[in-house]
């Protein structure tokens, strides 16, 4: 037993977002180590094809694993360059510059929220111009120039010398025209909507090439496009930008290196609100992608049911689904699951191996079919998770030499979902939101608490053949729902209290989708996890029709969901959204708000309501709180960030605001460093629980008796 070995092994796997994997001498590791979701490393050679990628997986399913790897691949080549945005950072960063007062030229043209949108859109665009030439520069440095420079003609110093007189164009908005011209097209889209609407005292002044609009006009078309989505917003912000000007630019730079493509890595771009999400691809990516003449292909990470293609054309684009039910799921259940604990032997032999850790038999008392199939639904194939999982296994059990049982996987899972996933509601109350969003949010606990319930009241259910005839607990970790019920679900889905597993028929020949609990929270519940498996029939066991939920689901969405008038503030009885939404949701009213779908908790609405204004944080900080009282330490930038999947740029940003708020202090240790410690202020205000953060499962069966859910 190489205790050293494995540790080091299930280290490499719990990394977040761009840790790098490295040797003892600093050099890249990521070849070596990397295991490709598919055989004959499928995905990635999907993502280092001339097309634009989205890749789409939840958090720890390998996504900037994967951009990394391809980043490597791509150094070797010799027409090809790339650069890497965490958007997510960016985005911040850029918020955090923006000044309070509008420069006088912008304050005639533009309204302060569009501009202070053209800001943020100006710092990407310079933040990728740099990316690119830094990535051009490490290949000066590298043998791979020797190759490159024989097709430049010029000096190295007048390369860099355009690249930086290009950024600091940018930088002073050369590329930036807030007179806010539109094409005559949009001008007489919008001409034609305020005379439908309602008219304004300002005139157009209209010439052959352009119109010019007035602060009150762009005012007006800001809040049409917004009411009704259409494609004039963005075409506002391409007309701001010289979007096509400036990918001209790049290319004529670049292309006196004879570099045919630029691939753009772009990561975290879930991580972004809705709105800002869908202008960045209107304003940005899409004309990046169909303006630049195959020059320009990005590869962008989302979330699943957050991508948005806006103009990119889906028929000319690959995506990539790292989750289990889309990149295993095309024959049968037990297809899927054999290919995804395939991914899971591979990716941890892999790892054993090269740190000569030995075989892994010597780690674990199981036979290697149950071991294998232990480990899958301890993380259903989740890399990260994984790697936590074995990590507390090495805790409790290898340091002390002893091999990993079955019954040490299913604590170290119910360890998981207790410390990283439960407290997401309790902590959620003090989020920086309107309180409609933080109840909506709070109503999604309502709904996983009567998921729950159902499933444990299904394991002394004998009533059907099927479960008439199992011996001993039934299985009831799994349920299914209508296929349109899916986005109900999504956020439960995203932050790992469920998990889609399988798309199906069920018994009535509808299609469903298949989810299985958290296996943590099935362990801290005592539900049995997986299927039966000694019939034929019990392939169709997740869709018998006890397990199926979608009336809980629709009991759901009749007591939470509101609809919402944004104009009269009418509330429509949730019966009229299949009419409303025919009229592209029109407020039936009044005929001039929009309708939206509002999420309400009712159980938990004077919990709610109880949280001062002055204690909600942002995300952001509210992660970094958590992280600190966990660890009860004093923690570095770097540390707290790699917890949180972040850059520690913004851990640095965010924590100079709780400091300022004496939630937490910044000191610095003897070498100089700066260092973040919680104060006991911070601890008493967001880490005490009160009887109604405790989740409300019914009476739990306690460990203490004995009992121990099985696996099927």
């Amino acid at each position: 037993m190489n205790k050293e070995g494995f540790l080091e092994a299930i280290n490499t796997l719990k990394l977040y977002r761009r840790a790098e994997l490295l040797d003892s001498d600093g050099d890249s590791l990521v070849e070596a180590l990397y295991v490709d979701p598919l055989p004959d490393e499928h995905v990635l050679r999907t993502v280092l094809r001339p097309n634009t990628t989205f890749l789409v997986g939840r958090k720890g399913t390998g996504k900037s694993t994967i951009f990394q790897i391809a980043q490597k691949k791509l150094d070797g080549e010799k027409n090809t360059t790339w650069a890497y945005i965490d958007i997510k950072t960016m985005f911040e960063a850029s918020t955090s510059l923006l000044v309070a007062e509008l420069p006088p030229e912008a304050k005639s043209a533009l309204p302060e929220a569009a501009y202070r949108k053209a800001v943020i859109f100006n710092y990407f665009l310079t933040a990728l111009v740099k990316e690119i030439r830094n990535q051009i520069d490490k290949r000066i440095q590298s043998s791979l120039w020797e190759r490159v420079k024989s097709a430049f003609t010029g000096s190295v110093s007048e390369l860099f010398e355009e690249l930086d007189q290009f950024i600091k164009d940018i930088e002073q908005n050369k590329y930036l025209d807030v007179t806010g011209s539109l094409s005559q097209q949009t001008a007489e889209s919008q001409k034609q909507s305020r005379k439908e609407s309602s008219t304004t005292d300002d005139s157009l002044e209209i010439s052959p090439k352009a119109i010019t609009i007035s602060l009150k006009d762009i005012n007006n078309l800001i809040h049409e496009v917004e009411k009704t989505k259409s494609q004039n917003y963005s075409q506002v912000y391409i007309r701001i930008f010289d979007i096509k000007g400036l990918i001209d630019r790049l290319r004529e730079i670049l292309g006196r290196l004879n570099l045919r493509h630029l691939y753009i890595f772009i990561d975290d771009f879930s991580e972004l609100p809705r709105s800002d999400m869908e202008e960045i691809v209107d304003t940005v990516l899409a004309p990046f992608n169909n303006w630049s003449e195959e020059f320009i292909k990005l590869k962008i990470a989302v979330y699943p049911g957050r991508v948005f293609l806006g103009a990119i054309d889906r028929s000319k684009i690959d995506e990539i689904y790292l989750d289990i039910y889309r990149a295993y799921g095309r024959d049968d259940v037990s297809g899927m699951e054999e290919r995804a604990i395939d991914f899971v032997k591979r990716i941890i032999t892999r790892r054993l191996d090269h740190y000569k850790a030995g075989d892994i038999s010597s780690y674990f008392d199981a036979e290697a079919q149950i071991l294998w199939r232990s480990c899958f639904y301890c993380s259903l194939g989740n890399p990260r998770i994984l790697g936590y999982i074995l990590y507390y296994c090495y805790e409790t059990d290898t340091v002390y030499g002893r091999k990993i049982e079955s019954n040490t996987l299913k604590k170290a899972a119910r360890r998981y979902y207790e410390e990283k996933i439960e407290e997401y509601f309790r902590l959620n109350k003090f989020l920086h939101e309107a309180f409609e969003e933080r109840s909506s949010i709070y109503s999604l606990k309502e709904l996983l608490e009567a998921l729950v319930k159902r499933a444990k009241s299904l394991r002394t259910y004998r009533e059907s053949k099927v479960m008439a005839e199992l011996t001993g607990r039934p299985p009831t970790s799994h349920f299914h729902v209508k296929t349109e019920y899916d986005s109900v679900l999504s956020t439960l889905e995203l932050n790992f209290f469920i998990t889609k597993y399988y798309e199906m028929k069920d018994r009535d020949g509808r299609d469903v989708s298949v989810y299985a609990l958290n296996y943590g929270l099935c362990q801290q519940q005592a539900i049995s996890f997986g299927r039966p498996k000694e019939k034929r029939e019990h392939r169709l066991y997740f869709v018998e029709r006890i397990y199926d939920y979608s009336p809980i689901i629709a009991g759901y969405i009749k007591v939470n969901q509101e609809i919402l008038c944004d104009n009269c503030g009418e509330r429509h009885a949730h019966e009229m959204l299949p009419a409303i939404q025919a009229f592209g949701m029109l407020c039936p009213k009044c005929k001039k708000g929009q309708c939206k779908v509002v999420n309400l908790s009712r159980k938990y609405e004077q919990l709610i309501k109880s949280v001062s204004a002055e204690n909600l944080l942002p995300e952001a900080e509210l992660g970094i709180l958590k992280t600190l009282h966990d660890h009860r330490e004093q923690m570095f930038a770097k540390e707290i960030a790699s917890e949180l999947d972040c850059s520690y740029q913004l851990v640095g940003l965010r924590a100079r605001n709780l400091a300022e708020r004496e939630l937490i202090n910044r000191g610095k240790n003897e070498q100089g460093r700066r260092t973040f410690e919680i104060q006991g202020k911070a601890a008493s205000i967001y880490f005490t629980i009160l009887p109604e953060d405790i989740m409300d499962f019914a009476e739990r069966e306690s460990d203490d008796k004995g009992f121990e859910a099985e696996d099927y």
